[in-house]
């Protein structure tokens, strides 16, 4: 019996387990979701989708989430760019209109009902795009769009069938079938005798006194006269209705009537026939509708990688480098936010997803100080300090959003350098939690997010808390604060904190992976700068600004003495700090100044260098060609004095002919020639060549190496020259002004 209550036991045990682990993973997930809250990850994603040109296509932008591998968001961001390399040269996949067919063919291969026209006419919208798509992505040369399209598969009998058969808009054409087009035309012809009918007799008598107008009206796909309702009983036919007000009716003339009986049962086979053809389309749709949605789910994933770049041309973005090791770097990063939102007070009247101007956009992002941070294995702990309003909560935001989208394959507003890390989760306490319903108090809600970050962060973390620390007595906060902070510096997790208590800027000179950082103020001006200073500890400036606005001196030194007590950190050896971080920095900058003199200075170098090599290249040929032209002119001397022998017979006589063979053989083997046939048997089509007789630089269309000839475009006209035309180096510089050749 015990071993029965033991085994039942240990099985409901192993039966709890899931649930326990459901829960956790449930409770992180909550977690995660609230960071991406707290970072405004939402509000990033409804600018993305703005981007999108369908409406699938934004919705699933906006549900976007972070990856958990470096590769997923490496090969995400790197087909982003491709993409943005083609629409740099006016590529527009051409998506705009395409429906949801996911919901529509959701149960591939069980679908027995029918299709309308305009869903008929999404299909083969997908299908025209897709063929079309493969072609340009496969010849784009950029592998990861190569390699999708690969997953462009064709269906040409479908896409054909749908083509003849549907236009645009989902009616059915009158080719879709010989039954339909001659019921059309049987139709047609009908309806245009009724019409002339109707037409030719409006304006005679008797009828003319008693129409309202001379207007042919349709009703119930009958043609009528408007009759003036007092007049009913003077025209014959069949009333179809009657105006709002009463005074018209509808009235098909007698001597139509017949005709029109006619045009009605036309039109019902017309009708019929039209519904037969949907089933057939429908029916043929529903066997490929497996790789129908699959098409159509490529082209979706197209969309929302094209809205990602134009959102990073719009914004500034680049692409970062995702690191595989624990580096995270930002270079002149900067808040999208932000930056949409100076967009926006400049009046930006161009609506998304249209271009944004490349002025209105360096204005916004000149308005915005960028932020530089770097934290790596040797220093993944920050400790930020600084006043109020400096931008401390700005650098923890920006960080982290940063970091979530990288993780979303969004290229981030910053600058070449950038380096990311994937991350397995951006944990964050940003802002006031409190919490009405739980009858939470604002340190108690920091407390409870702090201890859900302290349960599921790794060392694969980047953690963001904002004043850590407050909200409490400041003793008793600085001690939890310097205890989370151990805890999170013996886990690995990247952090950074912002606090004003002054106990935790020295706890990063007792740890050797932490460091100190501050928001820069200025004291002149009694304003922030909202930059990010790294290696010394912020002042909150609180009594600088105290003493600025005319506290009495004896208030602000007796605070300074306090102050120094509490803090039991020198302001003076804090100052020389200070001072000797900035004369370093003055030096950085200057050295920098140096080595961009210097570059430039490299590149004249090279430039004047190659402009000398071309120069060079040019007289050279100059000179051959002086040389050629005067081995020429000695050959022509030679065979004007063998024309005045006449013509020899016998051996003197085959001599002579074999001289003047030898001497144009020699006027076609110069050494220039040989230069200018070893040229035109190098070239390619697109290849620049210069032609002394045009005296201009032509791009080479077609190339016959048999007749020894080239086509070249000759301002936008074909142009054929031949392979002893060309010259075997460009023109050098000025060459319109000196460079003359009559050849």
């Amino acid at each position: 019996m015990n071993e029965s209550r033991g085994s039942r036991s240990q099985r409901s045990g192993r039966s709890r387990i899931p649930k326990r682990n459901q829960k956790r993973d449930s409770d992180k997930q909550s977690v995660l979701s609230s960071a991406m809250r707290r970072l405004e990850l939402d509000q990033v994603l409804q600018l993305l989708s703005l981007h999108a040109t369908t409406s699938t296509g934004r919705q699933r932008l906006l549900s976007l989430s972070p990856q958990d591998s470096a590769e997923q968001m490496r090969r995400g961001l790197a087909v982003v760019g491709e993409i943005s390399t083609l629409l740099e040269k006016g590529f527009d996949p051409g998506l705009r209109g395409i429906g949801n067919l996911g919901s529509i063919l959701q149960r591939a291969g069980e679908g027995t009902s029918l299709l309308d026209g305009p869903q008929l006419a999404n299909v083969s919208k997908v299908l025209d795009r897709s063929r079309a798509l493969r072609g340009v992505l496969a010849e784009c040369a950029l592998p990861h769009l190569v390699e999708r399209s690969q997953r462009l598969t064709d269906l040409p009998a479908l896409r054909e069938k749908l083509d003849r058969a549907v236009d645009f808009s989902g009616e059915i054409l009158d080719e879709a079938t010989e039954a339909l087009l001659d019921l059309r035309m049987q139709a047609g012809e009908l309806e245009r005798e009724i019409r002339e009918w109707l037409e030719s007799h409006r304006d005679l008598s008797p009828w003319k006194k008693f129409l309202q107008g001379s207007v042919i009206t349709p009703r119930n796909g009958r043609l009528c006269w408007a009759v003036r309702v007092e007049c009913r009983h003077q025209v014959r036919g069949v009333i179809h209705g009657e105006s709002a007000s009463g005074q018209t009716l509808f009235v098909e003339p007698e001597p139509v009537v017949r005709k029109g009986h006619q045009l009605q049962r036309i039109q019902d086979r017309i009708l019929q026939e039209k519904r037969r053809i949907i089933a057939d389309l429908s029916r043929e749709v529903w066997l490929k509708s497996t790789q129908v949605v699959q098409l159509w789910d490529q082209l979706i994933e197209l969309d929302m990688i094209q809205a990602k770049a134009r959102f990073a041309k719009n914004l500034g973005c680049r692409i970062p480098e995702i690191s595989e090791d624990r580096a995270l770097r930002f270079v002149q990063a900067r808040h999208p936010l932000l930056i949409w939102r100076h967009l926006q007070e400049q009046g930006n009247p161009v609506p998304l997803p249209e271009v944004v101007p490349v002025e209105k956009l360096q204005s916004a992002l000149d308005e915005i100080v960028p932020l530089d941070l770097d934290l790596n294995a040797g220093q993944f702990q920050l400790v930020v300090t600084g006043p109020n309003t400096g931008g401390k909560t700005v650098v923890l935001k920006t960080a982290g959003l940063l970091s979530l989208m990288a993780s979303c394959s969004i290229p981030v507003p910053a600058v070449e350098g950038t380096t990311i890390p994937c991350f397995d989760a951006v944990h964050v306490d940003i802002g006031d939690e409190q919490s009405l319903e739980q009858d939470l108090s604002t340190f108690s809600s920091h407390v409870a997010i702090i201890s859900e970050i302290l349960e599921f962060s790794t060392s694969k973390s980047l953690v963001l808390l904002d004043e850590l620390g407050s909200g409490t007595d400041p003793l008793e906060g600085a001690a939890l604060a310097e205890s989370v902070l151990d805890r999170l510096y013996e886990r690995g997790s990247f952090t950074v904190v912002t606090t004003h208590i002054g106990r935790l800027k020295e706890y990063a000179y007792r740890r050797k992976k932490c460091e100190n950082a501050a928001m820069e103020f200025d004291p002149e001006k009694l304003a922030p700068t909202y930059r990010l200073k790294i290696g010394l500890p912020g002042k909150s400036n609180a009594l600088v600004i105290a003493e600025k606005l005319g506290l009495p001196e004896e208030v602000i030194s007796k605070a300074r003495e306090l102050s120094q007590k509490e803090t039991g950190i020198d302001p003076e050896v804090l100052e020389g700090l200070r001072r000797s971080q900035s004369d370093l920095e003055r030096k950085v900058q200057e050295a920098e100044a140096q080595g961009e003199k210097a570059r430039l200075m490299a590149e004249e170098v090279e430039a004047s260098g190659q402009e000398q090599q071309k120069l060079r290249s040019a007289l050279e040929y100059e000179l051959e060609r002086i040389e050629e032209t005067r081995v020429r002119e000695v050959i022509d001397q030679v065979q004007e004095q063998l024309t005045l022998l006449g013509d020899l017979q016998g051996e003197k006589g085959d001599a002579v002919r074999e001289l003047k063979k030898r001497l144009e053989r020699s006027r076609a083997d110069t050494r220039l020639q040989q230069r200018r046939l070893e040229t035109a048997r190098s070239l390619r089509k697109g290849d620049a060549v210069f032609v002394p007789r045009l005296q201009k630089v032509c791009e080479i269309k077609k190339i016959n190496k048999e007749k020894q000839k080239l086509v070249v475009v000759l301002n936008g006209i074909d142009t054929e020259v031949q392979f002893q035309e060309i010259s075997w180096v460009l023109p050098p510089p000025g060459f319109d002004l000196w460079w003359y050749c009559d050849e």
